[in-house]
């Protein structure tokens, strides 16, 4: 009896410390009598009262989880449920939960995935090795001074991953609201059969919680320095973390203060205000037993985690950004040429389309260095009039750059089609000022009607609406609107701007005439460029924001800063390609070569060689506006449509 009591007294006083670390002190009353009642039962009573006191700080006291807490069948042996029946046991408690009542938990319970949005996996990329040895990151950062990290959630994929999110965590709040009425049921319970049935509820509740704290270690981790690991380690220890939230003494609140000390101590001072935010929110789920709060507070912990990796990822891009182009030659090399060599890359179609260049200028007579076959070919394709690409495999890496290069070229000769337009209408005595300031005007009033997509046949209504509008303006009428010279403008422009219109085909044909001269002198000029000056020479300089209020910025021309452009893309991809698959005598076993085209003295970048086109109709690097083409069906004509 006197070993018995001494036990007795041990166990009540570690029941006793344990409820200091997360027990309301509203229950204190409580406490005291059910310690008391406990010294006078049988061991194995005061083991299941003791795991009741552990437990009962997730219990509500809200008399409504009464209803929800029913006592169960102490007849049927715990021994006889399996571990299906007792998934089924989990599923009827969530059901009978008053917030069940008006949110649906039960389906992303059931159906979420198990590991958080973010997780150290998906933020793997932006681990610098990765970084160093990615081959479209390598190449993008030639092309753009502020290139970083971010969120991707644009598009049909970016809102699937935020539904995705919702989802996961929804079910973690469903997973907390039972831990909750678990404990609130062991408050209750009064036989070991009760007990151990909600402690393997518990267990088999730990879904997703382990998940979000190990994402929470393994990112952590990898943000603290070397002397701050071994406190990540143990104070971020999932077992016992789990282990503590089984026997209801896990104190999320404390782990949430040490949580906001050490990432201020490692992140922008701008996270700081976001990180006070997420311990409010946690610290408020806690104390008022608001799940939802909770569920918040851990998900802008992984934010945050989130973007303090983004913020390191970007600061080493930043800080190797001058290495990274100055490698990039020799790395797209390497890279590519153990590809080709491992049968998974293939150049035939890039070769294919060189020497059809290259029989093409031999047709026309057309002397030209390799560089300058190449250049012609690059900008030939650009200027297809066809839907499909018409470039090689070999363009991969600036897919998306050249589409948005057609995208803008196309923008510029059917906003030209729209201006002229317009002028046609404009009667002969109106100021050659006044037509230069209404056209700029009608311009911005364009881009606007088309936005960002730049739909001019979806919006065509709207912007003969507005050709017209200026037209009677310009004339002094009474009236903004004229529907026969409305319908008669929409119809010309409908037939203009279409994709596949003999207009657009001639405007393209003029262009690439005019401008090809120019654009193989930039290239011969600009491939005996350093990377890096090549770099700094084709890309503005980042200003910042004060800097762009009190000065004006000069503004190329529409068609001379898309060539600018593409000269960039020409010459870094000459740079990297031609010593394997284009300037070669003769086909064979490639071996990555040295830095072709880094050289000033080499034959083929040499601007003395350049020759001039006979495609070519002018050296002007504007852009060249031609007529209306001539088609069936009432026609445009200087002054008033015709009736």
């Amino acid at each position: 009896m006197e070993g018995n009591g001494g036990r007795n007294g041990r166990r009540n006083d570690s029941i006793s410390s344990v409820m200091s670390l997360g027990a309301d002190n509203n229950n204190a009353p409580a406490t005291n009598q059910r310690s008391s009642r406990a010294e006078n039962t049988h061991l194995q009573d005061l083991d299941h009262q003791a795991s009741v006191h552990m437990l009962s700080q997730y219990a509500s006291h809200d008399p409504s989880f009464m209803d929800s807490s029913g006592a169960s069948d102490t007849d049927q042996s715990m021994d006889m449920m399996s571990d299906q029946d007792i998934r089924n046991a989990i599923f009827e408690l969530l059901d009978q939960l008053p917030i069940t009542a008006n949110t649906d938990l039960i389906t992303p319970y059931e159906r979420a995935a198990m590991l958080p949005p973010v997780t150290q996996d998906s933020l793997c990329e932006l681990d610098v090795g990765r970084i160093i040895n990615n081959p479209k990151l390598r190449h993008d950062v030639n092309f753009d001074r502020e290139l970083h990290f971010r969120p991707n959630l644009d598009g049909y994929r970016g809102k699937q991953k935020l539904r995705s999110a919702d989802e996961f965590w929804s079910a973690l709040r469903a997973e907390l609201e039972i831990y909750k009425a678990i404990g609130y049921r062991l408050m209750y319970s009064t036989s070991a059969e009760e007990l151990e049935e909600a402690t393997r509820m518990i267990k088999a509740n730990q879904l997703r919680l382990p998940g979000v704290f190990t994402t929470i270690y393994e990112i952590l981790k990898t943000l603290v320095p070397e002397r701050d690991q071994a406190v990540v380690a143990e104070r971020l220890d999932v077992d016992m973390i789990m282990q503590q939230i089984t026997k209801g003494v896990f104190d999320l609140m404390d782990m949430t203060r040490w949580l906001s000390t050490i990432l201020k101590a490692h992140c922008a001072p701008m996270r700081d205000e976001w990180i006070d935010r997420m311990v409010d929110d946690i610290t408020t789920g806690v104390e008022q037993g608001d799940q939802t709060a909770v569920v918040f507070g851990l998900r802008q912990t992984l934010a945050i985690l989130e973007a303090m990796k983004l913020d390191v990822a970007n600061h080493q891009i930043r800080h190797l950004r001058s290495l990274l182009i100055d490698d990039t030659v020799n790395f797209q090399q390497k890279y590519h040429v153990h590809k080709i060599a491992a049968n998974r890359f293939k150049v035939s179609d890039a070769r294919a389309w060189f020497k059809d260049e290259e029989a093409f200028l031999n047709s026309c007579n057309v002397p030209c260095t390799p560089l300058e076959t190449f250049a012609s070919a690059a900008l030939r394709s650009l200027f297809s009039q066809s839907p499909l690409p018409n470039f090689p495999g070999t363009f991969y890496l600036d897919a998306e750059r050249l589409r948005i290069l057609r995208s803008d070229l196309h923008n510029v000769i059917q906003m030209d089609m729209c201006v002229n337009a317009f002028d046609l209408l404009i009667k002969n005595n109106v100021s050659a000022s006044t037509r230069v300031a209404s056209k700029k005007t009608l311009q911005a009033n364009i881009a606007d009607i088309i936005g960002e997509p730049r739909q001019y046949l979806e919006n065509l209504e709207n912007i003969s609406a507005e050709i017209v509008r200026f037209v009677l303006q310009l004339e002094g009428a009474t009236t903004t609107f004229d529907s026969d010279m409305m319908a008669i403008v929409e119809l010309h422009l409908r037939a203009e701007l279409s994709p596949s219109s003999p207009s657009l085909s001639a405007q393209l044909q003029t262009i690439l005439n005019a401008q090809l001269p120019r654009f193989r002198n930039a290239v011969n000029s600009s491939s005996r460029l350093p990377l890096l000056a090549l770099h700094d020479a084709m890309l503005p300089p980042v200003q910042s924001a004060d800097k762009r209020t009190t000065q004006q910025v000069m503004v190329e021309p529409p068609l001379d800063e898309i060539l600018k452009r593409v000269t960039h893309l020409a010459v870094l991809h000459w740079h990297v390609w031609s010593g394997i698959v284009y300037d070669i005598q003769a086909d064979g076993p490639m071996v990555a070569p040295g830095s072709p085209g880094n050289n000033p003295d080499s034959p083929q970048t040499n601007p003395d060689t350049a020759s001039s086109s006979s495609l070519a109709s002018s050296p002007d690097m504007q852009s060249q506006s031609g007529g209306f083409a001539k088609h069936t069906g009432p026609s445009i004509t200087n002054g008033r449509p015709q009736k």
